[in-house]
């Protein structure tokens, strides 16, 4: 009897002596997935998701010629697999919205992500209004520091390096702080190809940036004439 219902499978390596942290990643965001679908008031019976570990499927890994974990593929309920089924991790990113909008894709089966609550950022606002009102109460009336250019200088500076280093890209795409590779057991901090990158990598671009910046800096206020120089007595 045909099949007449999609299939997408993730194909990964859990065992901890795999060291795959991506792995570990992805298959959260693979189950928030699954289970939002599971769990949605629009379920339906188009499309199921599964997994294959390596430790307990090498057969299956092998007989669909895959020498790396994870990949997630979608088999379609009639047709050959196409280029397009296999999901592409480096250049949509490993979040479980990324995954759904390429199942919508694949199978039209809109799937809405629910995670479950997060209360971090309320904390850390929190946290922040009860510095700023400290702040407000120990200064009182001495509200002077607010017109100091160089503190809004300095918070405009960090914004821009965190910005052009790419931490927004990498928070949308949930990209991984570095790769450990499990064969050599090395550790890279900076990303191969030209369409992802790592957290790590982020950070040495700020780095690179406040550098050339502070810099400019100190060209731009040192002394144009020599002969303005005063030694120190």
């Amino acid at each position: 009897m045909p099949r007449n219902y999609s299939i997408v499978v993730m194909f990964t390596a859990l065992s901890p002596n795999r060291n795959c942290k991506i792995c570990k990643e992805v298959h959260t965001e693979y189950t928030t997935l699954a289970r939002s679908h599971r769990y949605s008031r629009s379920f339906n019976s188009d499309v199921f998701f599964t997994m294959v570990d390596y430790d307990g499927g090498a057969a299956i890994f092998q007989r669909l010629k895959l020498t790396s974990a994870p990949v997630i593929l979608h088999f379609p309920a009639s047709g050959k697999r196409k280029k397009e089924d296999k999901f592409d991790l480096e250049r949509r990113g490993i979040n479980a919205e990324a995954v759904s909008k390429w199942v919508k894709d694949r199978t039209d089966v809109s799937i809405e992500v629910i995670r479950p609550p997060n209360y971090t950022n309320a904390i850390l606002l929190g946290v922040f209004l009860f510095a700023v009102s400290g702040t407000l109460l120990i200064k009182g009336n001495s509200l002077d520091f607010l017109y100091k250019w160089k503190y809004w200088a300095i918070t405009s500076m960090f914004i821009m390096f965190a910005m052009t280093s790419g931490q927004m890209w990498l928070h949308i795409r949930g990209a991984p702080f570095a790769h450990v590779d499990r064969n050599t057991g090395r550790t890279s901090f900076i990303h191969g190809g030209s369409n992802m990158m790592f957290v790590a990598e982020s950070y040495i671009i700020a780095v690179v940036n406040g550098v050339i910046a502070f810099g400019f800096i100190l060209m731009a206020d040192a002394p144009k004439d020599p002969l303005t120089l005063t030694p120190n007595i």
